[in-house]
């Protein structure tokens, strides 16, 4: 068991390590979330500026809304699973598949690295925004809210990762297109989807009727619901449960079309 966990940390320290090699592109999706933050923050600050409230969001509700989309993208979105659909048009998949390691729990603790390395320095990002803008924000004090937060940000991960897996796994029969242009769809619609732009809830009733069933809304919105409280009871359950179900169908699609893949996989490039 500490051979286990010793081998994947291993793999965890050197995600968090490549962040460093690679800083210009780190740098750019750190700039990139902190212009779409900012952009938000203060389109929806001047919105407010009319005292009013929108589908039951005060201005510090909204603004705390806004200001945690950061914090779950920093969390959920950041993701290496990209990487298997390079990993299999280029034929690297071979070199994983020959390791004394499982490809998916690899993946996994390179995303945790990844994770923690956004999360190390949207602390500080949040602290100088804090500490500039002042904004009225909604502190969530329930300790029941707030550990269901962090559960529902846990399924939120595996949802996303499980998803972003499946539309890599692609590359198994499309190698050429490196899983585009799935991806690129993928990460130009998932902002909107998950209510990462605006709440869902403030969408029009059949809009959101529908979008509140996809995989994409328990990204964000959901998890965001339970920290500022509009969500509780049966809810809780009624989302717990809809995440839960979501995790587990994802994962099994992934495991049979991984298994389906394999049978075509010819490591080319290798």
């Amino acid at each position: 068991m500490v051979n286990w966990l010793a081998k994947y940390l291993t793999i965890f320290k050197m995600s968090w390590q490549n962040t460093f090699v690679y800083r210009l592109g780190f740098l750019a999706w750190r700039l990139r979330s902190l212009i779409l933050l900012l952009s938000l923050y203060f389109f929806w600050l001047a919105v407010y500026q009319f005292n009013v409230s929108i589908s039951g969001y005060s201005q510090s509700v909204m603004l705390t809304y806004i200001i945690f989309t950061s914090i779950i993208k920093a969390v959920v979105f950041s993701s290496r699973s990209n990487q298997v659909a390079v990993d299999i048009a280029t034929g690297d998949l071979s070199n994983y598949l020959l390791k004394p390691v499982k490809y998916f729990i690899w993946m996994v603790f390179l995303d945790l690295g990844d994770k923690a390395s956004n999360l190390f320095f949207l602390i500080f990002e949040l602290i100088l925004l804090l500490v500039l803008l002042k904004p009225p924000l909604f502190i969530q004090t329930s300790l029941i809210y707030l550990i269901s937060f962090l559960v529902f940000l846990v399924l939120a991960s595996f949802i996303y990762f499980y998803l972003n897996l499946l539309i890599s796994l692609t590359s198994f029969w499309y190698p050429e297109h490196n899983g585009w242009p799935a991806k690129f769809l993928f990460s130009i619609l998932v902002d909107f989807f998950c209510g990462g732009i605006l709440p869902l809830d403030i969408l029009p009733q059949p809009v959101f009727s529908l979008l509140k069933f996809l995989p994409s809304s328990y990204f964000l919105f959901y998890p965001l619901q339970v920290y500022l409280g509009r969500i509780s009871g049966l809810g809780l359950i009624y989302v717990l449960g809809f995440m839960v179900f979501w995790t587990l169908a994802l994962r099994s699609v992934v495991n049979f079309i991984w298994l389906k893949g394999l049978k075509s996989y010819q490591a080319v490039g290798r």
